[in-house]
């Protein structure tokens, strides 16, 4: 990293607030526009050809807004189309694209967009509503200068801890939990069971030689490897909550050869673990040194399997059909708790090939074995599968909602703070509308776990994981991010021609930058009512979503009230997707929110852009301070408004939940470690 270079967009110290005034409504002229008679939408000089039929009647709800603002959000115009042959009107403020905005200051001629953040200043918005022609007005409004204060504790914002979440944790969620409970702890001292597994027909080689690269890829300290190993990678993204050991057993021999097994067959991995597992108890194994939650269950079984089959997709198959048994997954096998001797339960199920690869074959650090290198990237990755944590990419392959810079979506760099707070790894400072106007300073989250989570202030946050909700965190290419940052080798596939990378930057984000995440993570349980048994009234009984989300089902005898099990709804897959109902749901668990409002993220061709700059918020004035210094921007904004972001959103202005963000904020102050922002609260409440 660079030496901490700081640029301010504007002095935020030494004046005091100003709050927003309302004035009486302007007039606002309208005109019938042709398209092409040479009018333009920037035009702040309305002009009226005569009595008209039809017109657009713009007003606001407050004509002053305090500096920082956006006119769409601060403003909140109301645009009305009448139609005096019909009689119709209809209010048409964000009717589709039919309706734009151009602010125009007054002063300098400088031009904006509806959800841009102003300076101070007089302007002039012009309204254009397409409607067989144009229709256009304008409305005057002021912006003035209003300096915010610094936030502190109970004013912006509330800091909770996790001891405050630690029984939301998702492993006592066995509904919410991806693979339905029973998986590896994520936080403590944790010991796992990592046994290879060769066959008949194939075999590892120098045992010795194995097991020194597994202990490498499951336990070494990062020193020790090229990048890192599943326990110090976790050490590190977990700010130490999670400590990773165990043992690596010698090669165990199936007696089977791999070419007669059937490669549809994903079930065979719980088959080859719970004979493992019983092998080593005949030996003397004492399980319950596995199991540090004490359920009945080794806490973690992690199989790196040798095979002469391909990975799916690959041309030469000796089998026809699905090939995934030949793959990298999680699963679970049907195994029951068992306390006095621990049993097999959750897995990970991983190629000997994805362990060891060329991707760092040129490191000096670790074991070289036939000139390849310990990758622990997958595995680390499933390991996230071991403690609860879903995918973020889709399975349906034609979006990418989470934006693919994550270590559960493409495998790379670290965790985002949504993962990290279903784990109990941090906890957040919640923006509580305690000020309306405010600056907070964030912290690099990757160091120090440091992240804010944002909702409506009309709407409070229930206090766990479950709900709907932003979550901002300052992206900084350090920690488990540096290495990736410079783009990952398994990304790295030429476009036909040779231009350019198949995936974009292929990697982690390459310079400091605000990620901004969209959280949908509400809950569904069963409700209903109880007889004087306490028993429940079958027909009562209905699944819809849950603020206070219970890890096994509740009865209230005395108030005959039931609640289910919390279960969770929302996915990033859309054909797993759901309403409470089961009916088809728009909503992902985790959408990322890219500032310049286009969401490339629902395209088919979304992995083009993995890793690109634009999709972090940042001001383009920050630069670092070497050679490579250059005025090309690279961030796709710097401000986040309801208006300017709302192609995130399936209800366009409004969330999934129904409710209507209040918030705009924007980056004003960035460093290398640290990132400034603004906060206004749009409710005129």
């Amino acid at each position: 990293m660079k030496s901490k270079k700081t640029i301010a967009a504007w002095a935020v110290v030494g004046l005091s607030l100003v709050a927003s005034a309302a004035c009486g409504p302007t007039t606002s002229d309208s005109s019938s526009e042709v398209p092409g008679s040479g009018t333009t939408s920037g035009s702040t000089s309305i002009v009226n050809p005569g009595p008209t039929t039809r017109r657009i009647v713009v007003t606001l709800k407050t004509y002053t807004i305090p500096q920082g603002s956006t006119f769409f959000d601060g403003c909140q115009p109301s645009v009305v189309y009448q139609n005096d042959e019909t009689g119709e009107e209809l209010e048409v403020y964000n009717y589709t694209n039919k309706t734009k905005y151009t602010i125009t200051n007054k002063e300098t001629k400088e031009t904006y967009e509806a959800g841009d953040s102003l300076p101070a200043g007089e302007y002039t918005c012009d309204v254009r509503y397409s409607q067989n022609g144009y229709l256009r007005s304008s409305v005057n409004f002021t912006v003035t200068e209003a300096t915010p204060e610094v936030a502190s504790e109970g004013k912006g914002y509330t800091t909770f801890n996790v001891s405050d979440l630690a029984k939301y944790e998702i492993q006592n969620f066995d509904g919410i939990e991806t693979l339905g409970g029973g998986g590896m702890p994520a936080t403590g001292d944790v010991k796992i069971l990592v046994i290879p597994i060769q066959f008949e027909n194939v075999k590892f080689g120098d045992d010795a030689l194995v097991k020194s690269v597994l202990n490498e890829a499951f336990f070494g300290e990062s020193e020790d490897t090229p990048w890192e190993s599943l326990h110090s990678y976790y050490k590190k993204s977990s700010y130490g909550k999670l400590n990773i050991g165990g043992i690596v057993v010698d090669p165990m021999t199936y007696p089977v050869d791999d070419r007669t097994l059937d490669a549809s067959n994903t079930s065979f991995s719980t088959t080859v673990c719970t004979w493992a597992v019983n092998q080593l108890k005949a030996k003397g194994m004492d399980m319950t040194d596995y199991d540090a939650d004490g359920d009945g269950y080794i806490d973690g079984v992690e199989i790196v399997y040798c095979t002469s089959q391909q990975t799916p997709g690959s041309t030469g198959d000796v089998n026809t059909g699905s090939n995934d048994l030949w793959w990298n997954f999680t699963t679970n096998t049907s195994s029951g708790p068992n306390k006095a001797s621990p049993t097999a339960h959750r897995l990970f199920w991983s190629r000997w090939d994805f362990v060891t690869n060329s991707y760092y074959a040129t490191s000096t650090e670790g074991i070289s074995y036939d000139g390849k290198k310990v990758d622990a990237h997958t595995i680390i990755h499933e390991t996230g599968h071991m403690m609860g944590a879903p995918d973020y990419y889709s399975y349906d392959r034609n979006e990418g909602p989470a934006g693919q810079v994550d270590m559960m979506d493409n495998n790379v760099g670290d965790h985002n703070a949504y993962t990290k707070m279903i784990y109990n790894w941090v906890a957040p400072r919640v923006i509580d509308g305690s000020s309306k106007n405010f600056t907070i300073t964030l912290n690099s989250f990757v160091d120090t776990g440091d992240f804010l989570l944002v909702k409506p202030t009309s709407d409070p946050w229930n206090e766990t994981p479950y709900d709907e909700y932003l979550v901002l965190q300052y992206y900084t290419p350090t920690g488990v991010n540096e290495m990736d940052s410079t783009g990952y080798p398994e990304w790295n596939q030429p476009s036909t021609g040779g231009s350019g990378n198949v995936y974009g930057h292929g990697g982690t984000y390459e310079h400091p930058g605000l990620q901004v995440f969209h959280v949908d993570t509400r809950v569904a349980a069963d409700f209903g009512d109880l007889n004087d048994k306490g028993e429940i009234i079958d027909t009562s009984v209905a699944r819809k979503y849950t603020d206070d989300p219970q890890p096994e089902a509740a009865y209230d005898n005395e108030g005959k009230k039931y609640q289910g099990a919390a279960h969770r709804v929302h996915d990033n897959t859309p054909s797993r997707s759901t309403e409470p109902d089961g009916s088809p749901s728009d909503a992902r668990e985790l959408q990322a929110i890219f500032p310049s409002g286009v969401n490339s993220t629902d395209t088919s061709s979304y992995y083009s852009s993995f890793g690109d700059m634009s999709h972090l918020f940042g001001l383009d004035s920050y630069r670092e301070t070497d050679d490579t210094l250059t005025t090309e921007s690279y961030y796709g904004g710097s401000t986040y408004s309801n208006y300017r972001l709302r192609d995130f959103f399936p209800n366009d202005l409004a969330w999934n939940d129904g409710s209507t963000f209040d918030w705009t904020f924007s980056v004003v102050d960035q460093t290398d470690d640290t990132i400034t922002l603004h906060f206004i609260n749009t409710s005129l409440n």
